[in-house]
């Protein structure tokens, strides 16, 4: 799969229903990048992240035992980024999806990150990744 639409469409070609868990325009500081000047110097990197459950939930009591408590996007990211430096988004993409994909629920999930600091107002400059279990 190429994208989060390519791994939507695979799943509803195949069941009868999708729920989709996201996290959008998270900003954080981050220290990552290849280049010296980059090293020790945090950059503003804005993660949106979109998790794939097979099927519709609908809580019987209304309840959010009854479903993927969906801080767990929240978690998982900060989780990620307390583990250190990263050289590369690519790195750092596959980590976040690597957490966001652990619960049993969950088969497919895909993950943005834009570096806002890097293109002087003239677009956007970033990595887009999408994994299927």
């Amino acid at each position: 799969m190429t994208s989060h639409t390519d791994a939507v469409a695979h799943f509803l070609s195949s069941c009868q229903g999708l729920t989709t868990l996201f996290l959008e325009e998270i900003i954080r500081d981050v220290d990552i990048g290849v280049h010296d000047h980059e090293i020790g110097n945090p950059q503003r990197v804005r993660f949106d992240i979109y998790v794939l459950i097979p099927d519709i939930q609908n809580p019987e009591n209304d309840s959010i035992d009854e479903v993927l408590n969906y801080e767990y996007l929240i978690d998982s990211l900060e989780q990620v980024l307390s583990l250190g430096r990263f050289s590369l988004l690519e790195t750092l993409a596959n980590n976040v999806l690597d957490k966001i994909l652990m619960p049993n629920c969950v088969e497919a999930a895909s993950v943005v990150l834009t570096k806002l600091d890097v293109l002087d107002g003239d677009g956007q400059l970033g990595c887009s990744m999408t994994k299927i279990k």
